[in-house]
């Protein structure tokens, strides 16, 4: 018969003072009752340990983001211009949804100023204004960290909405946006 090694305790619980020794754990094993070094500082949602992930340049993936998003995008031109406030980009939102990442592209060869709204019902809530003019006609960019929650009740909507400043000109906007599902 083969001897067994003996396996010498390098670890103490703290009431009793007794040794207690190193417990061999594999990606996948459950954590409960086992004594094991932090070579695997990870736990699934079922308990078990687990390696991180990383992604090609071997950092870790952490992710607090939902996986379930939808891209919702609009892209509109009004090409004769408006002095007044005029409708451009429309999104319509679903009721009680997270909302976050806008992006949005608008440009005009005048100066003219776009406004990124969010409308809950009857309520108007600006998020950004985008000012476009000399040198500068067209502006595109993702806000990533603005985030916003739709209302509970009515229409509820996120929209880009423009004027030309001194001369008309026409107004083009495409707006984006993430919904957490």
């Amino acid at each position: 018969m083969a001897d067994v090694r003996t396996s010498f305790p390098i670890l103490e619980v703290s009431g009793t003072e007794a040794g207690v020794p190193l417990h061999k754990v594999l990606e996948g094993d459950a954590s409960a009752a086992k004594n094991a070094l932090a070579a695997l500082a990870f736990k699934d949602i079922a308990g078990n340990l687990r390696y991180p992930k990383v992604n090609a340049n071997d950092e870790i993936i952490i992710s607090t983001e939902a996986t379930d998003v939808a891209c919702l995008t609009d892209r509109v031109e009004n090409a004769t211009g408006s002095s007044s406030d005029v409708d451009l980009a429309t999104i319509s939102l679903l009721v009680d949804h997270e909302y976050k990442e806008i992006g949005f592209a608008v440009s005009c060869a005048r100066d003219a100023i776009f406004q990124i709204v969010q409308i809950d019902d009857a309520t108007t809530t600006v998020l950004a204004d985008v000012i476009v003019g000399s040198g500068a006609y067209s502006v595109a960019q993702e806000i990533k960290c603005l985030s916003f929650t739709s209302g509970s009740t009515g229409t509820q909507t996120l929209k880009i909405v423009a004027k030309n400043f001194n001369a008309l000109s026409a107004l083009r906007a495409t707006l984006t946006v993430t919904e957490v599902q």
